[in-house]
C-alpha cells in the first residue's frame, strides 16, 4: 500500500472511518467495555431481583403450608385422644404423650410452637417436666393445664418459683376455648400474662 497515492489514502481514510463509526454505535456490534459491562450489571440485577421475588414466594408458600406444632403431655390417655383430635381438626399438629418421662426423652428442640402440661403426673411431674423443656428450648410457649389451680399455685410458687410467669388453663376445658388459646399464643407469640 502505497501512502502517496491519493487513490489508497482516500480508501485506507475511508477504511478509518466506517471502522470508527461502527465502533461508537453503542448497541450495535459496540466493542466498547463499558457497554458490556452496564448490560451484565443490569443482567445481574435484574437477575437478583427475580431471585429475591422467588425466595420470598417460597417463604411466603412454606409458612401457610407449615402447621403449628403442639406437644401435649398429660398422663390420662382420654383427655390425650380428645386434645389431639380438637387441636388436628383446627389445623395444628399435635403430637400427645401420657408418659411425661418419654416426652422428655423425645422432645425436639425449637420444634414445637406450643406446649399444653398437665401438673399431676407420675415419675416427672409438669412442673419438673418444664424446667427440663425450657433446659432445652427457652423459646416455646408452655402452659400448664390443671383441674386444681389453686393448689398447685402455691405449691409452684413455693417450690418451682421461677415458672412462675407460666400461665394455667382450668379443667375442664370446652374445645372452642382450647383452640382460642391455642391461636391466640401462636398467632401473637404471647404468653397468657
Amino acid at each position: 500500500m502505497d501512502m502517496n497515492d491519493p487513490n489508497t489514502m482516500a480508501s485506507s481514510s475511508h477504511y478509518r472511518y466506517s471502522c470508527n463509526k461502527s465502533k461508537s454505535i453503542p448497541g450495535l456490534g459496540s466493542h466498547d467495555p463499558k457497554y458490556y459491562n452496564q448490560i451484565i450489571t443490569k443482567l445481574n440485577l435484574q437477575a437478583r431481583e427475580q431471585l429475591r421475588k422467588d425466595l420470598l414466594l417460597d417463604q411466603t408458600a412454606i409458612s401457610r403450608s407449615k402447621k403449628k406444632r403442639v406437644l401435649l403431655v398429660d398422663d390420662e390417655p382420654d383427655i390425650c385422644m380428645v386434645y389431639q383430635m380438637v387441636l388436628q381438626d383446627a389445623g395444628y399438629e399435635c403430637i400427645s404423650y401420657t408418659d411425661s418421662v418419654k416426652s422428655l426423652k423425645e422432645f425436639r428442640p425449637n420444634y414445637y410452637d406450643l406446649i399444653l402440661l398437665d401438673i399431676k403426673m407420675p415419675v416427672l411431674n409438669g412442673f419438673e417436666l418444664c424446667k427440663k423443656i425450657i433446659e432445652l428450648d427457652r423459646t416455646v410457649h408452655i402452659i400448664f393445664i390443671t383441674a386444681s389451680e389453686v393448689y398447685y399455685e402455691q405449691f409452684r410458687n413455693q417450690h418451682y418459683p421461677e415458672l412462675c410467669k407460666i400461665n394455667y388453663i382450668q379443667k375442664p376445658i370446652g374445645n372452642d376455648e382450647l383452640v382460642r388459646i391455642a391461636d391466640m399464643i401462636v398467632a401473637n407469640s404471647i404468653t397468657l400474662d
